[in-house]
Parts: structure tokens; sequence; C-alpha cells
């Protein structure tokens, strides 16, 4: 698994949460059947309290944010990961599936 996702964490200068964020990262790809590479960077937000999240994959580019301490990082990171990927892949499902045009009976 660690050589699928590449996982960037600044601004934690705390050793044990910094481990317990990497490894939340790690778990919540773990659960999540996602092909080919992944790379999370996860850093400060300008706003006080605020982190930033950058998800790259294969045809993905995601960004989030979450307005925490970072001790509470570790515990928040894995349902926001799942949440907004899994409405990444919904959202490409449902694109993939839908019609390019609308269908019709009517003569074009």
């Amino acid at each position: 698994m660690s050589n699928r996702v590449s996982i960037v964490i600044q601004g934690i200068d705390d050793a044990s949460i910094l481990a317990e964020c990497e490894q939340a990262i790690q778990d919540a790809f773990g659960e999540l059947a996602l092909p080919g590479l992944w790379q999370v960077f996860v850093r400060p937000s300008r706003g006080s309290g605020q982190w930033a999240f950058s998800l790259h994959g294969l045809d993905v580019r995601h960004n989030l944010s979450i307005a925490v301490p970072a001790s509470l990082l570790p515990s928040l990171i894995p349902p926001r990961l799942t949440e907004s990927l899994n409405r990444i892949v919904s959202t490409k499902v449902k694109t993939a599936t839908a019609p390019a045009r609308p269908l019709t009976l009517r003569a074009v």
C-alpha cells in the first residue's frame, strides 16, 4: 500500500500526531478500491486552525479543507477523505453513464 499512496504532511511538529495522520490516510485508502498511484498533501491553510488537503490520482485533482486543531486530524481525515473520494467517483460514474446528447425518437 505504501508505494501506492504518497503522503506529504506539513505544519505538524508533534511526531505522534504526524504518524497518526499518515496512518489514518493509509487506512482510508486501504478501505477503498482506487486504481493507480495517489498523492495526498496536507498543509496548514491561510486561515487560523484550517488545513488544506490536495488529492491527486489517475484523473482526479481534488482540494478540500477542514478547520480543526492538528490533534483532531487523525480522527477526521478518514471520513473526509472517504466522503470526498466517494463523491468524486459517484460524479464520474453519473457523467460516464449519461448520454452525450439527449436520446429522442424524433428524427435528427
